[in-house]
């Protein structure tokens, strides 16, 4: 049974990509060409490569790798806008006012909070001065260095080191007066824990100028994926418990998480597959964070969302978060056939890195091609 449908071109707060520095896990062209395929048009791309993206030379040079991505001639199938880290490798601030004429589109600090308050404090006073985003998930460093998975029964059974929910808690309890004094926009990247929602809740309640985010598998997985000692669901921050999941999806309805995100991070396979505790954080997202949400609507604990909403959350909350008009999808978007399905396997997914854990199951819609500038083309 047919069932084709446009959809806007989604927006993407926060890949990794390998290029520069780890190409044998991804490419900027094998990044792009996993996100088209996935139905995004835009993604932001995250700093911390290596070099890092923390100077304006760094900036200019993801961007003109990404504008030469399509070698054939054809149309770039995904926008790159990079995110530059807000400090250098010193502990110096980036010169953000160079960054932002070079293209950046915000700044991260990436998976924790820094240890020193007084530099999180300048780092958000500078990013008001040049009127930028700060990206950041808002975790306390030395509690979430501590382990490697939640902090919970499944973690306490397998004999790992947890990381316990107070770290986002404490991470909060740092970030957000700073915000409130310094009046720093802040996005709040990969919410997982139910005091986080409340917390953003309240302080969203108060006035402060923060977003927020979720990824796809801290809404459709808990602590219980990591049974087994399955890798491909050791990502950060940790998959939480069942109420920390479900506090989630009502943080995305009621409006205090404001965008899902894929949360792709490639990893070569030869590094993904060592024994757990060596096993780097990680999983790629692009290519089925849709897929999978559709195909777990309504099931397994998750709630019945209606298809109107999908495009709120991965295309027009995103792009207003970049500072983006919404999409128009007769333009800018993608066709899914959503009367049939799919299983992503290591022959047809697009990313160079298969740390992928659904790999093998039967996903539904499927991408079928994409419009660009009005115009329908092969999916690349």
């Amino acid at each position: 049974m047919n069932d084709r449908r446009l959809l806007a071109g989604f927006c993407d707060l926060g890949c990794a990509f390998g290029e520069p520095g780890f190409e044998q896990a991804e490419t900027i062209q094998s990044g792009l060409r996993a996100a088209a395929r996935g139905g995004y048009s835009v993604v932001a791309m995250e700093p911390f490569t290596d070099p890092p993206i923390d100077n304006d030379a760094q900036v200019q040079l993801v961007l003109t790798r990404a504008q030469s991505a399509a070698t054939d001639g054809s149309p770039v199938p995904c926008r790159l806008l990079p995110l530059a880290a807000a400090a250098r490798e010193h502990g110096t601030l980036s010169e953000m006012t160079l960054i932002k004429v070079a293209g950046a589109v915000g700044v991260s600090l990436g998976d924790t909070l820094p240890k020193s308050a007084a530099f999180l404090r300048s780092v958000l006073e500078y990013a008001t001065q040049s009127k930028f985003t700060v990206f950041v998930h808002p975790s306390e460093a030395t509690l979430s260095e501590e382990g490697m998975v939640h902090e919970g029964d499944v973690a306490e059974r397998l004999g790992l080191r947890g990381i316990p929910r107070d770290a986002e808690e404490i991470g909060l309890g740092i970030l957000l007066p700073l915000v409130r004094r310094t009046g720093a926009k802040v996005h709040l990247s990969r919410l997982s824990t139910s005091i986080g929602v409340r917390m953003v809740r309240a302080a969203k309640a108060s006035g402060l100028n923060i977003t927020a985010d979720v990824s796809f598998r801290h809404l459709l997985r808990d602590e219980s994926a990591i049974e087994g000692f399955d890798v491909d669901h050791k990502v950060f921050p940790p998959l939480r418990g069942i109420d920390d999941r479900m506090a989630l999806w009502e943080g995305l309805m009621d409006g205090t998480i404001d965008a899902i995100c894929s949360m792709h991070r490639p990893i070569a396979a030869e590094t993904k597959t060592a024994e757990f505790s060596q096993s780097p954080y990680g999983t790629i997202g692009l290519e089925t964070c849709f897929a999978s949400l559709c195909t777990e609507n309504g099931k397994n604990g998750n709630p019945a969302v209606d298809a109107s909403r999908w495009p709120e959350w991965l295309s027009n909350k995103p792009r207003n978060i970049l500072g983006l008009r919404p999409a128009n999808p007769d333009l800018e978007g993608t066709w899914w056939e959503f009367g049939e399905s799919w299983t992503p396997s290591d022959s047809n997914l697009s990313s160079r890195s298969r740390n992928c854990p659904e790999i093998g199951q039967t996903l539904s819609p499927v991408p079928v091609a994409l419009r660009r500038n009005g115009h329908d083309i092969a999916l690349p």
